[in-house]
């Protein structure tokens, strides 16, 4: 394996660009774009995607951006540099090594100057500094061609001029698909409403990679019980919960996960309001006070905190396509 990288590292990067539309669970939720310029024996690798988060996280667009320096093979030769909405970020560099946002085009490169050959190449992830192989694995039959990047399962098809021309992210519903014209969605993508799971409701272990949340205990005194459940939207009935509870004098946050609602697991958004020991769910949509489970928060935010609210569209983001309730 250790032979195989070493070799695959002589293809050399194309240079040039290509945009992508990003689709999540099959609709578009923005647009990625993948840059490489060259100049003698360095490349200058940059990476920027812009995403509207779900309308249950606010609907902004997250503006995130990684530029890397790195030798005419791909491998990390100089600063890497990460922000998020314009903001310096800490980013994570293992020179050598090819970082996760090239590694497609590091690999169909490799497999273009080997004839097809299966190569693997030492990555890292530039955010939290993950080091492994990014690896080409067979062909399949739609002309794809299946790859390992950190672990995680893709399928990558190429386009005439070297650069992929989708990426899929089976585990994660999520698509890259090429066009020039990409551009995030006008509107707020909503979430799916139904999320596959056990029928037997109590055997919910994770989603995610979270565990269930424990059960909650009561509120405290001063928080109004919720209205009675029944149609609505979740988001809007559990901010006019948390007003209620601030104009109380409480302090309360959103909310926003994976429920049960008796028939089956649902992204959802609730309520939580803090308690003498801490944090504790009320489900106003659902007429739950405490919430019941099971449920699993993806992400939590308070009112009238953009920096909350964008962060927990990131995480609501990476989650969505994620499978099932196991």
């Amino acid at each position: 394996m250790i032979a195989l990288a070493a070799a695959a590292l002589l293809a050399a990067l194309p240079a040039g660009e290509a945009r992508y539309r990003v689709e999540l669970s099959g609709e578009p939720v923005g647009a990625a774009e993948l840059r490489v310029a060259c100049a003698g024996a360095r490349c200058r690798l940059t990476f920027e995607t812009w995403l509207r988060a779900p309308e249950e996280a606010g609907g902004a667009v997250r503006v995130r951006r990684v530029e890397a320096e790195v030798d005419r093979e791909g491998r990390l030769a100089g600063a890497v540099r990460r922000t998020e909405d314009g903001a310096p970020r800490a980013a994570s560099a293992a020179p050598g090594r090819v970082p996760a946002s090239a590694a497609e085009l590091a690999i169909l490169a490799s497999l273009a100057a080997g004839g097809g050959a299966a190569a693997c190449l030492p990555a890292f992830d530039e955010e939290d500094g993950r080091t492994g192989l990014a690896c080409a694995g067979p062909a399949l039959p739609d002309g794809a061609r299946a790859l390992e990047v950190l672990g995680e399962r893709e399928e990558v098809r190429a386009a005439p001029d070297g650069f992929p021309a989708e990426v899929r992210l089976p585990d994660q519903g999520a698509r890259f698909v090429r066009d020039a014209a990409a551009a995030p969605p006008a509107r707020a993508p909503r979430l799916p409403v139904r999320v596959p799971g056990p029928a037997e409701a109590d055997r919910a272990r994770a989603f995610c990679g979270l565990a269930a949340d424990p059960p909650a205990p009561a509120p405290p005194p001063a928080a109004a019980p919720p209205a009675a459940p029944g149609p609505g939207d979740c988001r809007a009935q559990a901010a006019a919960w948390i007003a209620a509870a601030r104009r109380a004098g409480l302090e309360a946050r959103q909310a926003v996960g994976v429920a049960h609602d008796g028939e089956g697991f649902t992204w959802h958004a609730w309520a939580e309001v803090r308690g003498p020991a801490g944090w504790i769910a009320v489900d106003p949509a659902f007429g739950e006070a405490p919430a019941r489970g099971p449920r699993f928060t993806v992400a939590r935010f308070t009112l009238g905190d953009p920096a909350a609210r964008a962060e927990a569209g990131r995480r609501i983001l990476a989650c969505w396509g994620r499978g099932r309730v196991r």
